[in-house]
This record gives C-alpha cells, structure tokens and sequence, in this order.
C-alpha cells in the first residue's frame, strides 16, 4: 500500500491496514509521526483531525465573509507549493488550504518543514493586498506579529519573533512563516504559509538540528481546529491593518515581541559575516544592524541571524 492511501485512510477512519511494509515505508511514516503495528496504524486518541467546518466556527466574523473556502487535505506535497500553482490560473484571494501531513513542506530559503501527521498546523492563506509590490516589503514581518499574538491569546506561553519570520519559545523554534508571491501583479496576491508544531515537536526535533517548541507545552488540550480558525482570523484582520496603513503602526509591536531586539547578533549573509547589535527593523522589513562601521540593513531573503 503507498504511503498517500495510508494517510487517507488514517485521515477518514483514523486507522489504516497496510500489510506488509519495507524499512523504507516504514521509517518514512515514522518520520512523519506514524508507527505501524501488527500490520496496521493507528491515530493517537488525542489528535484531533482537521475539519473545514470545525475551523470555521472560531473565524471572526469579518474574517467568515472575506474566506471563500477552507479546504483540508490527507495528504499533499506543500500548502504553499498549491496555493502557488493554483494562482497562475485564478484568484486565491480567500482560500485557507491546510494539510494533516506535507511530503514536501517548505521554510525560507528552500528548506524543509517537516509536518507529522495530525501533529501539525500546515495552513497557506491566499490573500489579496491593495497596495503596490513595493509597499510588501514586512508583509511577513506583520504576519509574525498576528500569529504571536493569536497564540498568545490561546494560551500559548512566552513566544517571540525571531526575524524575519520564525516564532520562539525560550529560543526555541514553534512556528515558521513564509510568504510568497505568485505573480508580479497589481493588486498583489501573495501565499501566507504558517507551520506550527501541536504535539510533534519530538518527532520534528528528531530530525532538525535545533531546539523544537510545541504548542501542547503550553496548552496540554490544545485544539487544531481553533488554532486554525483564530490564527487565519488574525491574519486576515493584520493584512487589512497592513493594507490600509502599512508597517508602521505594527512596527512597536513586533519590536516588543523581536527576541533579539537592542541584542548583539552576527548576520550571515552569504560568504560575509557580519556582528553587532539590533536596533530594530525598517518600516520595508529590513534589520537595522548597529556595527563598528554604523549602521547597516539586511533584507531577509539571503540571511541568516545568529545569537
């Protein structure tokens, strides 16, 4: 049996019979979150899979009406890698995609999220912003913000942002944020692709080389479908923010929640290394870096930031 109809069938009846199954089967569904025993697999009693209309509920009401369609699915390679393809052909604006499991999940700079099966929040938003391309520029960083902030109201204890787009816990990472644009094109339609970790941080951590938060340290109970709900009802509510008066009414918040504000770091970008200490971000998303020289600005792209 291959592995999608393994997650289909765990995702409509929670367990799957998948006979006999090679090493490499086998580890691969181990790293993503799923054991097989006597031939077959079984959900933990306390995941809570996905539904469209269990997320729904906990949306906001201006939010309800902007949101076209909340789509779930078993399985897929990446939320945002869909949206993406999805936007070449037609508008995304007001579509939530979320997955119980990503092949293929993605972070900045081409590298992977790892998603365990029903242990995850793999969500990708298609947003339209009427603004030119230009004036995106924190879009992400203002994203951060919105997600902290809905993790926080649910419980979430002690999370801080990490430029340019990760989420903390006692420096741990909990959450990553990637926003991609489909099309130079105005309006703009951009992909807002949030992964968090509910209850696999010890399958992700066997697999990064960094700390690895989760939400449940926290929030033992925690709901992904409220999660879900409340996490696209703030970032809808902090794009129309963003819309209509840019970064700078943001700016004071994300510079409370940056981990490493007014802190000494090294920024790598590319072969250079640079050292000094943050004095915050520009109202275009850039960290302003005060160094021996003076003052410098990194963009996100290419960059790395270091403690």
């Amino acid at each position: 049996m291959d592995l999608e109809t393994i997650f289909e069938q765990l995702a409509s009846r929670r367990e799957a019979r998948v006979g006999a199954l090679d090493a490499g089967a086998r580890d691969a569904l181990a790293a993503l979150g799923v054991s097989v025993r006597d031939g077959g697999a079984t959900l933990d009693d306390g995941i809570e899979l996905l539904a469209p209309e269990d997320v729904r509920r906990y949306v906001g009401e201006a939010a309800a009406a902007w949101l076209d369609r909340i789509e779930v699915r078993a399985h897929i390679d990446s939320t945002n890698s869909e949206l993406m393809r999805r936007a070449l052909e037609s508008s995304i604006d007001g579509v939530a995609l979320l997955a119980e499991v990503q092949s293929a999940g993605r972070g900045r700079r081409g590298r992977g999220w790892t998603s365990p099966f029903g242990r995850n929040l793999a969500l990708s938003l298609g947003v339209r912003l009427d603004m030119a391309l230009t004036e995106l520029g924190a879009v992400s960083l203002a994203v951060g913000v919105a997600v902290a902030d809905a993790l926080e109201e649910l419980g979430v204890r002690g999370v801080a942002l990490k430029w340019p787009n990760d989420l903390l816990v006692e420096g741990r990472k909990l959450c990553g944020v990637l926003i991609e644009l489909p099309r130079a094109v105005e309006p703009p339609e951009i992909v807002v692709g949030i992964g968090i970790n509910i209850g696999g941080a010890e399958a992700v951590g066997r697999l990064v080389e960094q700390g690895v938060a989760d939400v449940t340290e926290s929030v033992p109970d925690a709901s992904r479908n409220r999660i879900a709900g409340r996490v696209i009802d703030a970032v809808f509510a902090v794009c129309r923010r963003f819309e209509r008066g840019g970064f700078g009414p943001i700016k004071p918040r994300y510079d409370a929640l940056h981990r490493f504000h007014g802190q000494p770091v090294r920024i790598l970008a590319g072969p250079e290394s640079v050292a000094g200490v943050v004095e915050g971000v520009g109202l275009d998303g850039t960290l302003r870096l005060r160094t021996e020289s003076g003052i410098r600005e990194f963009h996100g792209g290419e960059v790395s930031l270091r403690a």
